[in-house]
């Protein structure tokens, strides 16, 4: 049997693409001016994360 898990990376991507395109066409104002240091703590806790679970 295969392993059937959610992809989560893949919805968390599909999601920041969206918000970003809306963001472009002026259809939702984000301004965070610090997203992308939210992005590098979650994927050091992403790799931490798999690195403790093996």
């Amino acid at each position: 049997m295969k392993n059937k898990r959610f992809p989560t990376v893949a919805v968390i991507l599909l999601a920041v693409g969206v918000f970003w395109l809306l963001s472009d066409l002026g259809v939702l104002v984000i301004d965070i001016p610090w997203w992308p240091i939210i992005l590098i703590i979650v994927a050091i806790g992403w790799i931490f994360n798999s690195i403790t679970k093996k």
